[in-house]
């Protein structure tokens, strides 16, 4: 045999070693609590999972838990990423407010226009790039975003705002939980999950989430009343345990930041905007009634919110820059508008 031969023998005998391994792909374990066959799910979450695996060069798999059927519990999806049960997830930071508490500052009443969730989106994405989100330098993170304008939706027929006093509605964190003591209702903590059920055996009146949840999570049906008002919107973000993140083939790291950033993060705050928008008319034409305070009445609300924000801007010493931060940037955005 002639050293050329050898030496090609010997390459082919190498490559022939190492393209099993090199072909295959890292698994990243994806957990969420939302079902898989809802809306944000097939349009947004699973297109942005396949668009990372296309992109990775075959380097990245997602093994997907849908409907919490990996960790039951959202309020533990991100000890669940920090502990390798899981590797990326969607996360709500107010579930677990005290890792992440300048999130809530997106949570105060009266803060974003329209249906809210494409400037809030946009400005959370900023706040970030800005590095005044705390919280997240264990993670990387694809995309912050918001869903729309939180409503508060009830069982029963209610004529007024005035007549939310008393009721017992759920929330998903401090912030909101203000808000509903602000307007006189008895705040419940509890997951979205459980929300139907719990509406269902009386366990609260109602509810306060955004408009695109109620079909999402099959709360539509029990639900009678609407109150709409910009009571804040609820943040989230998705990302990969930063270790996780590390770990993956470069082609791999690529992909997700090739489909990271502010892109994704206009294209989900735009969705949920016409979410929230198309479920609102819904409302209507359904028959359901639709409360939606105005002028004075609005005002009053106003009234009653702003301690809220007094009091997060002194919660520490680095609120007030953060607020400030928050103002300027949706300043810039609304421009002339503003």
């Amino acid at each position: 045999m002639t050293p050329r031969i050898v030496t090609y023998a010997l390459a082919a005998a190498a490559i022939g070693a190492v393209t099993p391994a090199a072909a295959e792909p890292t698994v990243v374990k994806f957990g969420t609590n939302m079902p898989v066959v809802g809306d944000f799910a097939k349009k947004m979450v699973a297109p942005w999972l396949r668009r990372v695996e296309q992109d990775s060069a075959g380097t990245v798999k997602f093994h997907e838990f849908w409907g919490s059927s990996l960790i039951r519990d959202p309020g533990k999806f991100y000890e669940g990423m920090m502990n390798g049960i899981q590797d990326a997830s969607i996360i709500l930071p107010s579930y677990t407010a005290a890792l992440f508490p300048d999130f809530g500052l997106f949570a105060l009443p009266m803060m974003f226009r329209g249906a809210g969730s494409g400037e809030a989106s946009v400005a959370g994405w900023k706040m970030h790039e800005k590095g005044l989100l705390g919280g997240l330098d264990k993670v990387f993170v694809a995309t912050i975003f918001t869903n729309d304008n939180g409503g508060m939706h009830f069982n029963r027929p209610l004529k007024t705002v005035e007549d939310m006093r008393g009721l017992k509605i759920r929330t998903a964190g401090p912030e909101e939980a203000d808000v509903i003591k602000a307007i006189g209702g008895v705040p419940v903590a509890m997951s979205i999950n459980v929300v139907t059920e719990s509406i269902n055996r009386g366990v609260i009146d109602g509810t306060m989430n955004g408009w695109s949840a109620l079909q999402t999570f099959r709360i539509t049906p029990l639900i009678k009343t609407h109150v709409d008002a910009p009571f804040g919107v609820r943040s989230f973000f998705i990302a990969i345990n930063r270790k996780a993140f590390d770990a993956l083939p470069q082609p791999g790291r690529k992909a997700f930041e090739k489909n990271s950033g502010l892109e994704l993060t206009k294209t989900i705050g735009a969705y949920y905007d016409d979410q929230g928008v198309q479920y609102r008319r819904e409302a209507a034409t359904a028959g359901r009634i639709v409360i939606a305070p105005k002028g004075e009445d609005l005002k009053k609300l106003e009234a009653k919110f702003k301690p809220m924000h007094d009091a997060w801007i002194k919660e520490t010493p680095d609120n007030a820059k953060k607020y400030r931060a928050l103002q300027e940037i949706l300043a810039a955005m609304r421009g002339s508008s503003s």
